[in-house]
């Protein structure tokens, strides 16, 4: 994924027009998709979570939908910081948004919370997915997520998408959509 240039955005809606626009001019149509899936299913949601935060392009997507409370984590919030923080912050501030940023690994107790919805967006790793769906997967009460369930680093690769039906099949989640254009999503709905 590159890193946008946002130096010149102001608001959180313009910040969001911008990263849509560098990242799918980068990566190709359909890469930023998750953001509609995302703000598709929060509008029956009241708390947002995410995995993996980067510069904050779907974290603005949530944001715009006006949950009441958002949780972000990532181990490295630097580029978080460097654009989006000063207007996310006020954005939330003028609409009464509680956020929570957590500087620290998203399978550690640390980074654990209580949400409607989980999106998952960190290490892109079989292994490290499992981790997460097993520490979070009980504290989500509606949807998870995920993205590049297709394409990992620019190769088909959907073992992502296996370790969500898997998780999906053993506890009460159905596969509610699952996107192949691009890099891809998968949501996963609570039964």
């Amino acid at each position: 994924m590159i890193n946008s240039e946002l130096g010149h955005v102001k608001t959180l809606e313009e910040f969001h027009t911008s990263i849509r626009e560098q990242q799918e001019e980068a990566h190709g149509e359909y890469y930023c998709a998750i953001h509609d899936a995302i703000q598709r299913n929060l509008k029956d949601c009241n708390s947002y979570m995410e995995l993996g935060v980067h510069q904050g392009g779907t974290a603005a997507a949530a944001m715009l939908c006006n949950p009441k409370e958002i949780c972000l984590v990532d181990t490295d919030m630097s580029r978080y910081k460097k654009f989006l923080m000063p207007i996310a912050e006020e954005y939330c501030v003028r609409n009464n948004i509680k956020l929570d940023l957590r500087q620290v690994d998203s399978t550690g107790f640390g980074s654990i919370n209580p949400t409607d919805m989980l999106v998952i967006d960190s290490y892109h790793h079989p292994n490290h997915m499992t981790k997460e769906l097993e520490v979070h997967g009980k504290n989500v009460r509606k949807y998870i997520i995920a993205h590049d369930t297709s394409i990992i680093n620019g190769r088909p690769n959907d073992s992502l998408f296996h370790v969500l039906a898997r998780f999906a099949d053993e506890n009460r989640w159905e596969i509610a959509e699952r996107e192949h254009r691009n890099v891809g999503y998968t949501v996963l709905k609570k039964s």
